[in-house]
């Protein structure tokens, strides 16, 4: 109300000083009837009118003097300025459906530097070449990542072209809290493209296994190392780390050689029974007719009996005592320091063998080598403790029986006739073939169920998604004629399934680096920088972090992210306002009443000036203060990188053709 009345002051005052002068005028008239006025009324007349007048003058005046500094009064000390600048239209937003070439709208333009309405606001617009080097989102709890920036980005991008089945996007959905794949599954079924929805889960009916793939023992074995050192931090004695990296190739080529398939589960079976480790061992000896045996000098087989228990042989070839290798006995003859020799010997080849048989067969010979020359001799504690660096990630996938359905399922679910009825699961193609026949993933495995084995599995599918990625990489170079579809790896909550090798060939750091060729988007979305510091070893979260180009930052709340934020803003020359006041007195004393120094005479100064700095484009606290579908936005073309800007988001529940303001004016936001 008083911000009405100090908005109409000039006409209220008229107003209010014509009604109050009409009053005084009737209740004091000029006093024409005084004796001094009428005796200048008779001697000057002139001077007797003017005082007339001005006595007159002086109702109307006096009181729009005093209205006018009463309703100055108001408007300083009671009402707050506020400039209302009703914001500009925006220009249309581009229908998701309509575009033919990928691009992503992250938001409305207007003040670069202030977060203020614009004449003529803009899009902020990333084209596709400005999407394949990352987008990295931060934002504190509820500031809108997931309403303002996952979902529409996400639905921008499988959307556009949803209905072109050679150039719709593909791609990977990781989050933690178990909803976002239902919002992905809404947006695909929306675009018509619910059939391309494939996801992982204990309740769904698909089975993934992440050992079944075409890579090598070694590599599997070298991923579940580099998944463990992040899981559970890596020693500073890299013995542990090669020691169970071997011990688990060695387990899975075995399978492999015996089987053609394997399982976390076998592993973690193998790993904590010797026993059945060697009984595998025993069983690939009989599909390849090979066999190992130990062979003892006779004067050391006559001087100790009691090597007769372990079934000798005399063997003519060589005229030495023989007898089939087994644990127990390697363990009495390096006891009792018995001189014994290894020799192995193969059963008649079929001229038909082929070479993958003659290669299996010699894996087997190397899985031997390696189980009764190396891991048989390291002390019992030794492997003991090896056993258990691995055995506390594998054992998450046989304390829960539905995990170990969905995780570890038989090598028949993968049999097309033995599953033909699917009583085994649905088996989950390789990554390779869904991404290029444009499937969505979505691992729907909520962090509250278990959160040590939702992240293990996360990052077990998110390494198998990246091989096949950069897989793409020397299959496009062959067909570049070809037109290759879009790959988008979004992650919620990025913090829980962050890997980095450091000197290591594996890591998200490497894979963001080289995915650029292979047209993948990644989008992350983490709460701070903060988050992903405590979550990586060392500084390499700087080196995951410089992966993503495009950085959005929302309202951060941790003076780190926030610090860290303003550096990466950069800073710019501004001009810095400056004053100074200066008093100057002359004959200058205390005085006796006050006991406060004065002066007869005294002088008071001011000056300003600008002087030229280089100050943060925007201080760490801007970044704390931004309200929700704020945000700061350091973008990245593809060719050119974008000087910071505020950037206001769109979220997926509202209009995006109605400006930020006028939604924060309506309460919308």
């Amino acid at each position: 109300m008083i911000r009405y009345l100090v908005a109409g002051r000039a006409p209220l005052s008229l107003v209010l000083t014509f009604g109050i002068g009409v009053a005084l005028s009737h209740r004091f008239p000029f006093p024409e009837s005084n004796a001094i006025l009428c005796l200048i009324a008779a001697e000057k007349p002139v001077l007797f009118l003017a005082l007339r007048y001005t006595y007159q003058a002086m109702l109307f005046t006096t009181p729009f003097i005093g209205l006018s500094v009463g309703f100055s009064l108001l408007y300083i000390f009671l009402v707050r300025p506020q400039e209302s600048i009703a914001p500009a239209p925006l220009p249309p937003y581009p229908n998701v459906r309509q575009r033919e070439r990928l691009f992503l709208v992250v938001g409305e333009l207007h003040q670069a530097r202030r977060p203020e309405p614009s004449a003529h606001p803009r899009w902020l617009v990333i084209p596709d070449r400005g999407l394949y080097t990352g987008i990295a989102i931060f934002g504190a709890i509820g500031t809108g990542k997931t309403t303002c920036c996952m979902y529409p980005f996400a639905e921008q991008i499988l959307t556009c072209r949803a209905g072109d089945a050679e150039r719709r996007a593909a791609g990977l959905v990781l989050e933690v809290k178990g909803d976002f794949c239902h919002k992905a599954r809404a947006i695909l079924e929306h675009a018509g493209r619910l059939e391309d929805y494939v996801e992982i889960g204990l309740d769904g009916p698909y089975r993934y296994n992440p050992l079944h793939n075409d890579l090598e023992a070694y590599a599997l074995a070298y991923g579940i190392a580099s998944l463990l050192n992040n899981l559970y931090g890596r020693g500073k004695e890299p013995f542990w780390q090669q020691a169970y990296t071997n011990l688990v190739k060695f387990i899975i080529l075995l399978h492999k050689v015996n089987y053609d398939y394997v399982t976390l589960f076998d592993v973690y079976e193998c790993a904590i029974d010797p026993d059945k480790l060697e009984g595998k061992i025993k069983e690939g000896e009989r599909i390849f007719h090979t066999q190992e045996y130990v062979l003892v000098p006779d004067a050391e087989y006559i001087a100790r009996r009691e090597l007769a228990r372990f079934g000798f042989d005399r063997d003519p070839s060589t005229n030495e005592m023989k007898a089939g290798i087994s644990v127990e006995l390697l363990g009495h003859l390096d006891q009792n320091h018995v001189p014994y020799s290894l020799v192995t010997e193969t059963g008649s080849e079929p001229s038909s063998a082929t070479p993958e048989l003659r290669r299996k067969r010699e894996q087997l010979e190397a899985v031997k080598r390696w189980y009764y020359h190396d891991w048989r001799r390291i002390e019992p504690k030794l492997r003991t403790s090896i056993v258990e660096g691995i055995s506390v990630f594998l054992s998450l996938f046989d304390d829960n029986p539905s995990v170990k359905a969905t995780f570890c399922p038989p090598k028949e679910c993968y049999d097309l006739e033995q599953n033909h009825d699917g009583r085994f699961g649905r088996p989950m193609p390789p990554f390779g073939e869904l991404l290029e026949q444009g499937k969505v993933c979505a691992l729907n495995f909520p962090v509250a169920m278990n959160p040590g084995l939702a992240r293990a599995v996360g990052t077990l599918m998110k390494q198998d998604f990246q091989r096949a990625v950069l897989n793409r990489i020397p299959r496009m170079d062959l067909e570049p004629a070809r037109p290759w579809r879009e790959i988008l790896f979004l992650c919620d909550e990025y913090q829980s399934f962050a890997t980095v090798g450091e000197s290591d060939p594996a890591g998200d750091e490497k894979f963001f680096a080289l995915s650029r060729q292979a047209k993948c988007i990644p989008i992350v979305a983490t709460q701070s920088i903060s988050s992903l510091r405590s979550t990586l070893p060392g500084e390499s979260w700087r080196t995951l972090l410089q992966t993503f180009r495009t950085k959005i930052f929302l309202a951060l709340s941790d003076d780190f992210s926030a610090r860290t934020a303003s550096e990466l803003c950069g800073k710019e020359e501004q001009l810095k306002l400056s004053y100074s006041l200066s008093e100057s007195d002359q004959d200058a004393r205390v005085s006796v009443l006050t006991g406060r120094a004065t002066a007869h005479k005294a002088s008071l100064s001011t000056s300003k000036s600008y002087n030229l700095q280089r100050d943060w484009v925007f201080e760490p606290k801007v970044f704390s203060e931004l309200k929700n579908a704020q945000s700061i936005v350091l973008a990245y073309d593809g060719f050119n990188p974008l000087p910071a800007t505020y950037c206001y988001l769109k979220p997926h529940y509202l209009d995006p053709n109605k400006s930020y303001f006028l939604q924060s004016a309506d309460g919308e936001i």
